[in-house]
């Protein structure tokens, strides 16, 4: 639709901005009564050879009649002309009749022959992707109608980050997204696999249906030989102890050889995810503590005090050991051994995590018959985690974090991302000759700056490396990741900046809009001056799964996840309430 009297003209064309005037602007709102131009709008440049170039309103400014501005009395005097600042996003080419939204600008024809306002079936071009890959969680924040099409394939194999601060509907735009690629279009179950760290506990709601995980049912199994070396250290040992490195070279041993011990048929290494006891290795630290090596001709060998000599150290597995006292007699001749009362505090750190009521999924790990979990167990326990529960299988995996002692918060993130990468790497290598993997997975980190820091503090060290591994590798794998955050500027850098797609909401922290921007093509750059201002729910959304960045609002989710404000002002004008102190302490005493 072209303007009747030619009241647009272009006044300048850039790479990243065309300059367009309304002649008169009381003319051109007559002849256009049902049309507005506003901040968001978008307006096509006609080149007369069937192509349109589609630019973006970004602003505006009133162009004054009068070069002396001295002599300007009324306002009025400013309501002649407008000058509109716009950011040229495509072109729309005509291809046998069909009517085609094509990125960037080229083969354009100068002069431009008019301008108009878009109208809304060439607007739904530009957002329009193929039916199959159709994903739709957000509508044009101007015009509701046009909702934004987005690639799904695109967006969920090259990581995805969902940004903005307290309050600006990030659950809930999480929630809508995950809710739209698990929709399916017939009865049958459809092959997605997503797995959500909640650590807030506040997706059930968002997702009723889901294998939903937690240690206050004791549905979350996690036992300690799934930890790899890193993270059996980082749970068991103090770094900054004097003698830590005593401490990993016996604990390693202990744990490698125990393992070989319950799996004889297997290679082992200290990474083997297979059943070791962590009982019989707490003996061996034990008795390492307390050894006594006798002096005695022929013998140099631990002795015990009936007399007993230990020819091998992995005996220190069955029983605690009673040594014979040391000596310098020279019929009873014997000294301390190598690692004598240097375990102390070690052993008292094993003891006081063993007796931890609170660490029960993960140190005494049992199934339903009482039976602990072993190295034959490990597909029952990988299926649990991945949606593969006996009865019926599950899109959805929610890991409740928020009822995990915050100290293993980062090393349960790190458990189930490893495993989750390892299965998909081996799948992928065992699959057919196209080596592709049929179930990808999407990893959900929610708080993500929480125990994916930038900082290199030694107690997120294992989980950094696992979900950095999986940012760089993962998409080859078939394993994506979406970071969910309120401070990216916190997060690993190397984790955030293999993110291809953002949905950024409101950020109101100066250096997290900085870190954002900086992220954002130089074409979008202006964009990020909105981050401050955009309400709830509303988002930038840029990357390779949209044709262009856009600002829209995220649709409706239902049902939504535990995430409302508590309207604190409401509440404080109700009558004074009760508190149930008993039960509220007794969750407390029991998580901390």
């Amino acid at each position: 639709m072209s303007d009747k009297s030619n009241q647009l003209r272009v006044t300048s064309f850039e790479p990243h901005l065309v300059q367009i005037e309304i002649i008169d602007f009381e003319k051109w709102k007559e002849e256009n009564s049902n049309s507005d131009i506003k901040i968001g709008s978008f307006l096509k440049i006609e080149d007369g050879n069937d192509k349109n170039i589609l630019v973006l309103v970004k602003s505006f400014k009133m162009k004054q009649k009068h070069d002396d501005i001295e002599n300007v009395s009324r306002q009025n005097d400013f309501m002649g002309s407008f000058i509109i600042n716009t950011q040229p996003i495509g072109q729309l080419e005509k291809d046998n009749g069909n009517v085609k939204f094509i990125k960037g600008i080229k083969n354009i024809s100068i002069p431009p022959s008019g301008v108009s306002l878009a109208t809304d079936d060439e607007i739904k071009n530009i957002f329009s992707v193929e039916e199959s890959s159709k994903l739709i969680f957000a509508e044009h924040l101007i015009n509701p109608k046009i909702k934004i099409e987005i690639d799904g394939d695109k967006f969920f194999s090259k990581h995805i980050a969902v940004v903005g601060s307290t309050g600006s509907g990030k659950s809930c735009t999480v929630a809508k997204i995950i809710q739209e690629a698990k929709k399916v279009k017939s009865a049958s179950l459809n092959n997605s696999h997503i797995l959500i760290f909640d650590i807030h506990g506040e997706y059930k709601k968002a997702f009723p249906d889901s294998n939903y995980l937690s240690i206050e049912d004791n549905s979350l199994k996690l036992p300690y030989w799934l930890m790899n070396a890193e993270e059996l250290e980082d749970m068991f040992i103090e770094s900054n102890e004097s003698n830590s490195h005593n401490q990993v070279s016996q604990f390693k041993y202990a744990v490698i050889e125990n393992k070989k011990k319950h799996n004889p048929l297997l290679q082992i290494t200290y990474d083997s995810p297979v059943y070791f006891s962590i009982e019989e290795v707490i003996k061996y630290i034990n008795n390492k503590n307390n050894e006594v090596i006798s002096g005695l001709e022929n013998e140099n060998k631990p002795k015990l005090l009936d007399g007993t000599l230990i020819q091998d150290d992995t005996e220190y597995f069955e029983k605690l050991c009673s040594f014979v006292g040391t000596s310098t007699a020279k019929d009873k001749k014997a000294t301390k051994g190598s690692f004598n009362g240097e375990f102390n505090r070690f052993l008292s750190r094993l003891e006081t995590k063993m007796n931890d009521e609170r660490l029960s999924f993960l140190l005494k790990t049992k199934k339903l018959d009482d039976d602990i979990y072993k190295t034959d167990d490990l597909q029952l326990l990988v299926e649990q985690l991945l949606g593969y529960v006996s009865g019926s299988h599950k899109n959805i995996t929610i890991i409740d974090l928020s009822s995990l002692p915050f100290e293993v918060i980062s090393i349960v993130v790190s458990i189930i991302s490893r495993v989750v990468f390892d299965f998909s790497y081996y799948s992928t290598k065992m699959s057919a000759e196209d080596k592709t993997n049929e179930t990808p997975f999407m990893l959900v980190y929610e708080e993500a700056h929480k125990y994916i820091p930038k900082n290199a503090e030694v107690r997120y060290k294992n989980t950094r490396l696992a979900v950095e591994r999986i940012a760089k590798e993962g998409r080859k794998y078939g394993v994506s990741a979406m970071i969910v955050s309120q401070r990216p500027s916190e997060i690993s850098s190397t984790v955030f900046s293999q993110c291809n797609n953002f949905v950024v909401m409101r950020l109101n922290n100066p250096d997290d809009q900085n870190y954002v921007k900086k992220l954002l093509p130089e074409a979008v750059v202006s964009y990020g001056d909105a981050l401050a201002s955009l309400e709830k729910r509303e988002a930038l959304i840029v990357g390779d799964a949209i044709a262009t960045p856009t600002i829209a609002r995220i649709m409706d989710t239902n049902p939504t996840p535990k995430s409302d404000d508590i309207n604190f002002y409401q509440e404080w004008k109700e009558d004074w309430k009760n508190i149930t102190f008993d039960s509220i302490l007794k969750s407390i005493n029991k998580k901390c």
